[in-house]
């Protein structure tokens, strides 16, 4: 399975073809306003971010994306199904999209995460079912070449994470920036090497 640093030329004359990606997180959850570690619990979306996702879809009309490709979590589909009703184009779902695996943190606050566990942010914490940065990075990496390769020179809107996606800046992209808003998109293009198109302005602080 290639990753963007072993993406070979697409296409006859020796040119890789390119394949544009909208890159979207996922609307708001109770668990978003509220702080918590979602991972992979299974979360909805609430009004606010079924709101969020209506207005992206319409802006996302008329730019000839083609299909979607989102996450199997249920605030990831549900996104994804907005913006097919929308642009009525077809759905489908990955799991490698999912968010990063957070294991026993899922449900915690950052509050109550760093009472919990003093270590939470100077580096990898190793618990049990808890996927590693590293891990992650990999993962995303993975995923997102896999997908290149599949659809060559196609239009596709991805619904993720905002674990998952900030891996994927820094992996695929080197961009340290924080994770994308919910309902935010940031669109890249894969054509031998990974690029930002729009989306990439907001630098960690």
């Amino acid at each position: 399975m290639s990753t963007s640093e072993g993406h070979g030329p697409s296409v006859r004359t020796g040119q890789a073809m390119k394949t544009k990606f909208c890159l979207v997180r996922h609307g708001s959850t109770d668990w978003n306003i509220e702080g918590r570690i979602q991972g992979c619990t299974d979360t909805t979306l609430n009004q606010q971010g079924r709101r969020e996702v209506s207005e992206l879809a319409q802006s996302l009309k008329r730019q000839d994306w083609e299909f979607i490709i989102t996450s199997e979590l249920q605030r990831a589909k549900e996104t994804g199904e907005i913006i097919s009703d929308t642009l009525q184009i077809p759905l489908f779902s990955y799991k490698g999209l999912r968010e990063r695996e957070f294991g026993p943190l899922e449900g915690l606050t950052l509050h109550e995460i760093k009472e919990r566990y003093p270590g939470w942010g100077d580096g990898d914490l190793f618990l049990p079912e808890l996927e590693s940065r590293q891990e992650l990075k990999t993962r995303a990496l993975k995923v997102m070449g896999l997908l290149a390769n599949l659809f060559p020179a196609r239009q596709l809107i991805i619904v993720s994470h905002g674990g998952f996606l900030r891996a994927f800046f820094r992996a695929g992209l080197g961009l340290e920036r924080a994770a994308p808003a919910n309902a935010e998109k940031v669109e890249v293009v894969w054509d031998g090497a990974w690029k930002v198109l729009h989306g990439g302005e907001k630098n960690d602080l």
